[in-house]
């Protein structure tokens, strides 16, 4: 049932919050069983991107990754060179020139110390442009939220462009995490009530006990 509930919600935003619903398609996959409610601080992991010619370069998406959501994002933002800074100052482990796999491991066992989780973002570039955005958990590296979206054929992969997807992601991950901060708070709510219902009716039949 709650796999339903998501997919609902996920359509419901993409129909309802999205002025180009009808131009990009979007897939909303939040993880059954976790939460990005508590997620306050979130830290950008080194994305899966090989530019060629008349795309953004490389530095230039990780720049769209860091910045995108500083005003979107109601938690903050850490960008990958404060954590690989971070981790050199620590560990004396430069990740800047590692091989991606051993630096990929070595960002997944420190960032914890710098935010609550972190994203990873895949770009596939071939008739059509799709991102991937992964959520992950900084303190398990469990996968907590999933997001993605296709652009139009004729767009143009430019940073512009890019900064509108990356923009997305933000706008419906913080979409989701107060969706699920408010169906904690109306959760709590509900058992508070059948709590102090519980407890009426026992004090209801200790008098009555009490009474005979």
């Amino acid at each position: 049932m709650k796999k339903w509930v998501q997919w609902i919600l996920a359509v419901v935003f993409m129909i309802g919050s999205c002025p180009s619903a009808l131009a990009y398609v979007e897939t909303v996959k939040p993880q059954e069983g976790q939460t990005i409610a508590d997620v306050e601080t979130l830290a950008i992991g080194a994305p899966f991107y090989t530019a060629k010619e008349g795309v953004p370069t490389l530095e230039e998406y990780i720049q769209i990754l860091n910045t995108s959501g500083e005003k979107i994002l109601k938690g903050t933002i850490v960008t990958y060179d404060t954590v690989a800074q971070g981790i050199r100052q620590r560990t004396g482990k430069d990740v800047y020139t590692m091989d991606r796999r051993p630096a990929k491991r070595i960002f997944e066992q420190n960032v914890s110390d710098f935010a609550d989780a972190y994203v990873v973002s895949t770009v596939t570039m071939s008739r059509r442009t799709v991102f991937f955005f992964d959520v992950y958990r900084a303190a398990t590296n469990e996968l907590l939220y999933s997001y993605e979206i296709i652009m139009e054929s004729d767009d143009p992969n430019d940073v512009k462009t890019y900064t509108e997807m990356v923009g997305k992601f933000y706008k419906n991950f913080n979409w989701s995490a107060e969706s699920q901060k408010k169906n904690q708070k109306e959760a709590a709510k509900a058992e508070q009530k059948e709590r102090e219902k519980a407890e009426r009716k026992a004090q209801r039949e200790k008098e009555k006990a009490a009474g005979r």
